[in-house]
């Protein structure tokens, strides 16, 4: 079961590190702040566009190691991606929420 309330902030299990997912309406883009111990460490997507969230997804770890940061377990990476579809909202967020309602009565 999903805790919607924290999508908005990851922090990665035996890490002092916050992700945070962001979505710009503007540029229609996705990026995720990197956090760590309070203070902000870098932002992915800030010089690439990535217009998918799995497209950032594909990305991620690739990003953590050049921050020092361990790679993001399954799970992780599957909260990322909610969190990604939540901070954009609308019409894919619905959907995400039915699929796991869903998932959850199958």
């Amino acid at each position: 079961m999903f805790d919607f309330s924290t999508l908005d902030r990851l922090a990665l299990d035996g890490t002092a590190v916050v992700l945070r997912p962001v979505f710009d309406p503007r540029l229609h883009t996705f990026s995720v702040q990197l956090w760590e111990d309070g203070e902000p460490g870098g932002i992915h997507g800030l010089v690439e566009y990535f217009r998918y969230a799995d497209e950032l997804l594909e990305a991620i770890d690739a990003f953590l190691a050049e921050h020092g940061v361990r790679a993001l377990t399954g799970d992780e990476a599957v909260l990322l991606y909610a969190g990604l579809v939540q901070a954009k909202g609308g019409p894919d967020w619905v959907i995400f929420q039915m699929q796991v309602a869903a998932a959850e009565q199958a």
